[in-house]
C-alpha cells in the first residue's frame, strides 16, 4: 500500500463518521489489503552483526588418589604419568587431622608436605580433604584407637573414634568470644577444629609456610578445602546435622582467616537414602543464622558423590541445585567422587558377575561417559572419577589373594575385592599395598579411554537440550539424548545410548549443511558418518548392567554410549507475531529454535507505510517487546535470529495497521 493509498483510506475514515456502513465496509476492505501490502526488501542478513556465546569452563576433570600422603617418598613418576595422561588436572586426596596432630598441638605436616609439594610440581592442583578427629579430642568415651602410620593405597575411610565431633567445635572460633570475621582477628585455641583449618590452611596456601620456605612463584599452593568427607554417612560422621553444621561454620571462617581467597567445600555427600535431605537440613540451619548470609552459608562449592546408577549423577547435583535457588543462591557444584568397581577383573570377583553395586569393565567405561554427560546437563563445574589405580579399595591395608584360575561355576571359589582403578595395581607389594598379583599389573582398563575421550572432548561445553525418545513416552523413551554446545569448535556434542535392555536405533537430524559428523565410541573408535536424507542412524547396544541390589529390573548403567560431533552449520528458525491491527502501541513477540547450538540472541527490524527497514532492537535476548505506534500508519516487522555458532536466518515480514476506529463501526447495523 503506498502513501498515497493510505491517505486515500485516512480520508474515508474521516468520512466515515457521517456514513458508518461504508466505514465499517471499507474496514473490512482494508483488512483484505493488508494481506498484500508489498514491503521494501529485507536486509542482507549476512551483513548482519553476530555475538557468540560466552564460553563456558564447565566441566574440569579430576581423579582421586593421583598421589596422597603416603609417605618420606612421593608415588611413582609413572603414577604421576598415568595420571597426566587421563586429562585429569585435579587430585583429591585426605590430611587426616588424627595423623598431623599427634598430641595437643603438636602438628607433624611431613608426609602432606611431600604429597603437595609434589602435586604442585607436577602441575594438579588439589581438592584436598580435612577429616578425622584426634581420638583425644573426641567428644565421646569411645576407646582411643589411633590408626598406624599410613600404608600404600589406604582407602579413604575412618575409625569409628575419628568419625566423632572435635572437642571445642562449640566454642567461639576467634580469641574475642565471637564468630565475627576480620582480618585483625585470631584464633581461639579451644576450638581445636579452627586451630587445626587455620594451620592447615596458613601451611600450604599460596604465600604460606611451605611457598615462602620453597620460594613457590605468586599463586602456587593450595587454594581448595574440602571439610569432611561423606558427612551424610554415620561411618565417616557420627555426629547430628547440627554438630556438621557447626563444623562446616567454624572451619569456613578459621580458613578464610588463613587466606581469605581460599574455597571452602562442603563435606562430599554420600546421597545415602535414608540420609537424601542433608544438605537441605544443613542449609535449613544456617537459615536461621543472621551471619549466614554474610558468610555465603559457610561454604563455596557444594560437593556430591555417586556410584553405579549414572543418572543419579544428574540428579544428586540437579537437588543440590535446587536447594541453592530455593535461597537464591548460585554456586558451583562438584561431582568430586564417582565410580564403579569392575568384578570381571581382578582382584574381583571374577566369579560374580551378578555381584551387587559393580560392573563388567566395560559397563565402567560406560558409566564414566553416561554420567559425566548427565551430572554437566544438570550443571557440575567439575568431574572426578574414583580413582586412578585400585590401590586398597575399602580394604584394609596389605589385604591381597592370589587370583583363582577357575571359578567352577561356584562364586564363592573367588574372595573377591574393590577394583574401583583406571589402572590396575602393579605386581608389587611395596608400591599397591594391596591386590599385587595382577597377571598383567599396571595396566590400564577400558575405563581410561573412556575418561581420557571426555577430558578431551567434552570440554568447555554448554548445556543444549535432553530427550528420551524411541516411543511415545517422552519421559521415559528406550533412548537418552543430551546434548551441548561447545562454542571453542562450533559443535554440537551429542551423548545417546539405550536406556533399557534392548538396542535402539536411534535417527538424529543432523545440525550440519554438508550432513557429516565424527561418531565416537567408549573404546576409543572414530569413524566420519554421512547423513542420509538430513539425518544420523546410529545402532545403540542394548544395556546390560543389572547389578543393582534395591531394584534387580532396573539398568543402572546404560548400553554402549555414542558420542556424535558435528560442528553446527545450519540456520536457526525464526518467527514473530503481532496483532493485525493496533492503536498506540504493538505488542511484539517473537521466537527461535536450533537444536544445534541454541539461540543467542534477536535483532528486530521495523518499516513504516512501506519505506525500508531500520533497525530497531540489536542484539537482544527477549522474546516480547511493545511497539510505540502512531494512528494512521502500517508497520511492518521482521526478527532476525542468530544462534550461538553465528548462525543467522530472518523471519517473515508481518503487517500491523495502527488505527482508530470510530465507535459507531462497532454498533450492530440494523435494516429498516
Amino acid at each position: 500500500m503506498t502513501q498515497a493509498t493510505f491517505n486515500r483510506y485516512e480520508r474515508s475514515l474521516k468520512q466515515g463518521r457521517k456514513r458508518p456502513f461504508l466505514t465499517l465496509l471499507l474496514f473490512i476492505c482494508l483488512l483484505a489489503l493488508l494481506a498484500t501490502v508489498v514491503a521494501a526488501a529485507p536486509p542482507d542478513v549476512t551483513d548482519l552483526r553476530v555475538e557468540g556465546a560466552t564460553i563456558s569452563s564447565q566441566p574440569a576433570y579430576g581423579v582421586n588418589f593421583i598421589s596422597w600422603a603416603k609417605g618420606l617418598t612421593p608415588v611413582s613418576q609413572t603414577r604421576y604419568d598415568n595420571g597426566k595422561a587421563t586429562g585429569a588436572t585435579w587430585n583429591r586426596w585426605p590430611m587426616y587431622w588424627y595423623d598431623i596432630e599427634q598430641s595437643d598441638n603438636n602438628f607433624n605436616w611431613t608426609y602432606q608436605d611431600v604429597a603437595v609439594e609434589n602435586d604442585l610440581a607436577q602441575g594438579f592442583q588439589l581438592n584436598a580433604i580435612l577429616l578425622g578427629t584426634p581420638s583425644f579430642y573426641t567428644t565421646n568415651s569411645k576407646p582411643e584407637n589411633p590408626l598406624p602410620r599410613p600404608v600404600p593405597g589406604r582407602p579413604l575411610g575412618i575409625e569409628a573414634v575419628q568419625a566423632a565431633t572435635p572437642m571445642g567445635v562449640y566454642e567461639p572460633v576467634f580469641s574475642d568470644n565471637s564468630d565475627i570475621l576480620s582480618a585483625d582477628k585470631q584464633i581461639n585455641s579451644a576450638n581445636r577444629w579452627a586451630r587445626f583449618v587455620y594451620t592447615a590452611v596458613s601451611r600450604y596456601k599460596p604465600g604460606g609456610v611451605l611457598s615462602q620456605a620453597n620460594g613457590w612463584p605468586a599463586g602456587q599452593g593450595v587454594t581448595h578445602w574440602e571439610m569432611w568427607n561423606e558427612p551424610d554417612l554415620a561411618s565417616f560422621w557420627d555426629g547430628t546435622t547440627a554438630d556438621y553444621a557447626r563444623l562446616l561454620q567454624v572451619g569456613y571462617l578459621a580458613a578464610k582467616l588463613a587466606d581469605p581467597n581460599a574455597q571452602i567445600l562442603f563435606g562430599g555427600l554420600a546421597n545415602e537414602s535414608t540420609n537424601l535431605s542433608f544438605y537441605e537440613d544443613v542449609m535449613t540451619i544456617f537459615d536461621a543464622d543472621v551471619q549466614a548470609a554474610t558468610y555465603d552459608y559457610y561454604h563455596d562449592i557444594l560437593a556430591t558423590h555417586n556410584y553405579l546408577y549414572a543418572w543419579r549423577s544428574w540428579y544428586h547435583v540437579w537437588r543440590a541445585d535446587n536447594t541453592l535457588a530455593a535461597r537464591n543462591l548460585t554456586k558451583p557444584i562438584w561431582l568430586n567422587e564417582s565410580g564403579v568397581p569392575v568384578w570381571d577383573d581382578y582382584p574381583g570377583p571374577v566369579c560374580e558377575p551378578t555381584s551387587p553395586f559393580r560392573a563388567s569393565m566395560n559397563e565402567q567405561a560406560d558409566f564414566i561417559i553416561q554420567s559425566a554427560f548427565y551430572a554437566t546437563y544438570a550443571g557440575a563445574d567439575n568431574i572426578f572419577f574414583f580413582q586412578l589405580y585400585d590401590d586398597c579399595g575399602n580394604q584394609p591395608g596389605g589385604t591381597n589373594f592370589t587370583p583363582v584360575a577357575s571359578c567352577s561355576g561356584d562364586p564363592t571359589i573367588d574372595p573377591g575385592g574393590d577394583a574401583f582403578g583406571l589402572f590396575s595395581n602393579v605386581a608389587d607389594p611395596g608400591i599397591s599395598g594391596c591386590y599385587w598379583e595382577h597377571p598383567n599389573g599396571g595396566a590400564p582398563r577400558p575405563g581410561f579411554t573412556a575418561f581420557q575421550l571426555l577430558t578431551t572432548y567434552f570440554t568447555d561445553v554448554e548445556p543444549l537440550w535432553r530427550l528420551r525418545p524411541g516411543n511415545d513416552d517422552p519421559v521415559n523413551g528406550p533412548q537418552e539424548w543430551i546434548a551441548f554446545y561447545q562454542p571453542a569448535t562450533q559443535s554440537r556434542i551429542l551423548g545417546l545410548w539405550a536406556r533399557f535392555g534392548e538396542a535402539q536405533t536411534a535417527v538424529i537430524p543432523t545440525t550440519n549443511a554438508n550432513g557429516s559428523a565424527q561418531l565416537i565410541w567408549p573404546d576409543g573408535t572414530m569413524e566420519v558418518v554421512t547423513a542420509v536424507n538430513g539425518e544420523f542412524t546410529v545402532t545403540l547396544p542394548a544395556a546390560t548392567n543389572q547389578n543393582a541390589i534395591w531394584d534387580p529390573a532396573l539398568y543402572p548403567i546404560g548400553g554402549r554410549p555414542a558420542i556424535l560431533i558435528e560442528q553446527d552449520t545450519l540456520p536457526p528458525t525464526v518467527s514473530i507475531n503481532a496483532p493485525t491491527t493496533a492503536t498506540t502501541e504493538i505488542s511484539l513477540s517473537w521466537t527461535g529454535s536450533d537444536d544445534g547450538s541454541g539461540m543467542a540472541m534477536y535483532d528486530v527490524w521495523v518499516a513504516v507505510d512501506g519505506g525500508d527497514f531500520v533497525l530497531w532492537l540489536e542484539g537482544i535476548g527477549e522474546e516480547t517487546a511493545v511497539y510505540p505506534s502512531q494512528l494512521g500508519h502500517i508497520y511492518q516487522f521482521m526478527v532476525v535470529g542468530y544462534d550461538n555458532a553465528g548462525n543467522q536466518a530472518s523471519s517473515d515480514p508481518i503487517t500491523v495497521l495502527a488505527i482508530e476506529l470510530s465507535e459507531i463501526i462497532y454498533l450492530p447495523i440494523i435494516a429498516r
